[in-house]
Order: C-alpha cells, then structure tokens, then sequence
C-alpha cells in the first residue's frame, strides 16, 4: 500500500501535526519513506515492496527489465535497483532520470507508448494480472529489453545470454513479438542464445539440474 501525505499550508497546527504523525511512524518503522510524501505502508498485508512505489515516481512507469526478469528467476541478477519503462506520447516522455530515495534506486527507460499499450498485445500477455501496480509480464519483461538493448537511444546493453528461457512461456514470448513487431529482434537473440548454450564451456559450466 503506497501512502501519499498531504498537508493544508494555509492551516499550520494541522501541518505541524501530520508531519509530527509521520515522523514518528517513519522512526516506528511503520511508515517506509520512498520521496518526498511518498511512503510504503509496512502495516499493510501483503507487505508493500519497492516495486510498487515505481508509477508514483514517475506517472505511467511499468516495472519490467531486470527487476521482473530477476524476481521471476529468468535471471541470476537481484538488486536493490527496479527497473521500469515509461511510455514516449507525441515524442514526449518524463525524465528518465534515475531516483535514488531511501537506499532504492528507480532507473527508468523511455519507450513508444505502442509498445506499452494494447496496441503491444493483450493485458494478460503484456502484464502481471497477480499484482496490484503496473508490472510487465516476465516475457514482455523480456522483450522490452530486446528492444532497448537494440535501440541507438538508450545506453542499455542486450539482454545477457545467460538466462533461464525455460521459466518464460514461449508461446506467449511470441505473441507480444508479433504484437510488437519485434519477431526479427527477438529470432536474433534467440539464435545467439542457442550459440551460447552450445559452447563447450559454457556447458561444461552450467549448473545440474535435478528436475
């Protein structure tokens, strides 16, 4: 649950006495600062994650990349980074400066909002129905990177070759690809990933699977 505090300026002994109120539920560790009059509710069941305060720091921010790639164990790489996209409208977009609030860094990347809509594919591909914030499904997690580790106007390298593609549905995978024009992108990867998986170290490195 993400707690937003507002305060009447006009009315000083109510201000005063809501930023006493906060600052003893953030010193009780009940209140968990994300910016400024942002909070996470710590009381809340489930228990409020970092993720979740994403589109309040930006309007419109997806949680998707590394964040949901590691969460859902596509990826080895966990951190306390969330990665999300944001939707380009009219060749505007919101500053995709990273945020830093907290010990939680929110790195943002810009993406054409046909890429994040409908138009990219049904919700139930393109998105976590299961969580109550905007979180990309682990397969258009995937293919978001595809597309900015291919795009000249991000920094953000490829995706890495060593993940666990058997944790992503395939079919799916290529639902959003065709949805999102992606197919040749995504047949690129795929072959280098096959490459990859087939070298004689990389084999002779990999972890034994019991099931």
């Amino acid at each position: 649950m993400i707690t937003a505090a507002f305060a009447d300026r006009r009315k000083k002994p109510a201000r005063n006495t809501i930023f006493k109120w906060i600052r003893e539920q953030t010193e009780a560790g009940v209140l968990r600062p994300v910016t400024r009059g942002l909070y996470l509710n710590q009381l809340a069941r489930p228990q409020p994650v970092a993720a979740e305060a994403a589109s309040f720091v930006r309007s419109g921010a997806i949680v998707s990349l590394q964040t949901v790639l590691g969460d859902a164990g596509v990826t080895n790489s966990y951190s306390d980074i969330v990665t999300s996209v944001l939707p380009v409208r009219g060749g505007v977009a919101q500053s995709s400066r990273s945020v830093i609030a907290n010990g939680i860094e929110y790195r943002f990347h810009a993406m054409p909002a046909r890429l994040l809509d409908d138009e990219a594919g049904a919700a139930e591909d393109r998105m976590d129905l299961a969580v109550q914030y905007p979180r990309a499904s682990p397969e258009k997690a995937l293919l978001d990177w595809v597309y900015l580790g291919a795009s000249p106007r991000t920094k953000l390298a490829p995706p890495p070759l060593d993940i666990d593609l058997e944790r992503l549905d395939e079919r799916r995978l290529r639902r959003l690809a065709k949805r999102m024009n992606l197919t040749q992108q995504l047949g690129k990867y795929l072959a280098r990933k096959r490459n990859y998986d087939k070298d004689p170290s990389v084999r002779a490195n990999a972890p034994y699977r019991t099931q």
